[in-house]
């Protein structure tokens, strides 16, 4: 087959049988037709392989379909301190029309006039350092530079770096109720994502290992590309040295497995075989499918029966849940939001939908929902490290995924049930293990009923419940998100803080015209 010219074998994956019975896969490059005439070979499996993504949505219209005269637009970004931002990405929302700002802060597009006076809102996303910002109905001139400011995460954080940042997530999820011993230590975590920047001071000498899927390489691991696993490894593992991001449980052993950008199911695949040679306790999973994978489906079984738990981000789409998170055998984490947790001219804002619960909750636009949902953590406004040495804020159903494999992380570590005990044995390796804990998790949730479990499963996990530090049905108390209002004097005061929910609604459906500069 390998001699046929339109034929070629990439490479293989695995043994030519694991103890579990895992055949060796053959990634090869042929046509469809040729691949269609194998299917039906005895002893032959044939699937075509999926690219994996975050299942990021695309709303564009495509400048194609926009034939009006075109203008020149230039835009300036600036932080809140009236410095240019260089590297931050510009969007017309619901148009393929970018542009990426220059050193000085400036960028420009040629624009199609409809687009230049109808434009619903304009969205910049700094790649470090600032809070994403959404202007509505931004009114671009082409007489001169069309300015964004972007707030500086020290404007509203004033001791971030110096002093660890009072993450949101910390609260809600009932992570500052641990008791300063339980860290993870010793519980092993494999993220396969997109790498991670081993450089950056909170994840410095934490790594022992890593595997580049993609390149075939053990250092390339390093090189994160997109953001998304220095982000996640940190908010997990950061260094509790008493600045920037502490992790949420900061003693795990964390491995990298690179599968993005421009990986396929069989990068997965193979990255899930590392996990099981390394005898990995939990694999969280980023990236997925949109098409299912019978050959993926068997190896997240073949994890799981080697005791790994798999915890898989819902997707990020805003449709329905992606693979493998929808397999039955994985923790299937969706996003959650917080009102208050960013600025109001955030671009956060635009990820409100419905109406939020008491507590300021809501499910983000972008988070994938269905009956296959298991909980629901933090994903939006979440501050943490970004390649390769800054910090900021990011969005997804990963970043959820990453508080839910802490606390996993945490209960692996020390719950009664996990923990090695003088003179009992441990907890046996298997697929009974995994299922205890999705069980301890999904009973420590605060259920949402407000939001609904389509939306949120059993609702959002509570850390020191589920490691056993709190009674069962108690979770960490919430205090007004958007202000404390019984702490406001004049009654304008309170009506603006109990006014904030809506107000965030009304910006989020583009109600509310929003200039800066």
């Amino acid at each position: 087959m390998a001699s046929e010219p339109s034929t070629a074998v990439l490479r293989t994956i695995g043994e030519t049988y694991h103890s579990g019975g895992y055949p060796r896969l053959a990634v090869v490059e042929m046509p469809a037709e040729r691949a269609a005439t194998l299917t039906g070979q005895p002893g032959l499996y044939v699937e075509p392989d999926q690219p994996l993504t975050r299942g990021l949505s695309v709303e564009a219209r495509g400048n194609g379909s926009l034939m009006g005269e075109l203008r020149t637009i230039t835009f300036h970004v600036l932080d809140d301190g009236d410095r240019p931002i260089e590297g931050a990405a510009i969007t017309l929302q619901g148009t393929a029309f970018t542009a990426f700002t220059a050193a000085d802060g400036r960028a420009e597009m040629r624009l199609p006039i409809e687009v230049l006076h109808d434009a619903a809102a304009m969205i910049v996303t700094p790649p470090r350092g600032c809070w994403p910002t959404r202007v509505n109905r931004p009114r671009l001139t082409s007489d001169g530079p069309n300015v964004a400011v972007c707030t500086r995460i020290t404007t509203t954080n004033p001791e971030f770096p110096d002093r660890p940042i009072d993450s949101w997530g910390t609260r809600v999820m009932g992570f500052d109720r641990l008791p300063p011993t339980h860290r993870g230590h010793a519980v092993r975590v494999a993220l396969i994502d997109s790498g991670a920047a081993a450089g950056h001071p909170d994840l410095a000498d934490r790594i022992p290992g890593g595997r580049d899927v993609i390149r075939q390489d053990d250092k390339t691991w390093q090189d994160d590309l997109v953001g998304t696993g220095t982000h996640h490894a940190v908010l997990i593992a950061g260094r509790d040295d008493g600045t920037g991001v502490v992790g949420l449980a900061p003693e795990t052993e964390v491995h990298i497995c690179r599968v993005a950008p421009e990986g396929w199911t069989a990068d997965l695949i193979e990255a899930l075989d590392y996990c099981i040679d390394q005898q990995v306790d939990v694999a969280m999973i980023t990236y997925g499918s949109a098409a299912p994978s019978s050959l993926l489906d068997a190896k997240i079984d073949e994890a799981r029966r080697n005791g790994i738990a798999c915890i898989a981000a819902a997707g990020d789409s805003g449709g329905l849940i992606s693979y493998p998170a929808a397999l039955p055998g994985v923790l299937t984490v969706g996003a959650l939001g917080q009102l208050g947790t960013f600025p109001l001219d955030s671009a956060d804002v635009g990820q409100v939908t419905g109406l939020p619960t008491p507590e300021g909750f809501f499910v983000p636009h972008f988070s994938n929902t269905g009956p296959e949902l298991d909980c629901v953590a933090p994903g939006v406004a979440v501050v943490s490290g970004l390649p390769p040495t800054s910090y900021g804020p990011a969005w997804g159903t990963g970043v959820a995924a990453a508080h839910v494999v802490a606390v996993a992380a945490l209960v692996l570590g020390h719950h009664p049930m996990f923990r090695p005990e003088p003179g009992r044995a441990p907890a046996s390796r298997d697929s009974t293990r995994v299922d205890r804990l999705f069980q301890v998790i999904r009973a420590s949730c605060r259920p949402l009923p407000q939001l609904g479990a389509f939306q949120t499963g059993s609702g959002l996990p509570d850390a020191a419940v589920a490691v056993g530090v709190a009674p069962w049905g108690t979770h960490a108390t919430l205090s007004a998100p958007y202000g404390t209002v019984t702490g406001l004097v004049t009654r304008e005061e309170q009506t603006e803080a109990l006014l904030a929910p809506l107000d965030a609604a009304v910006r989020a459906a583009g109600l509310v015209e929003h200039a800066r500069g």
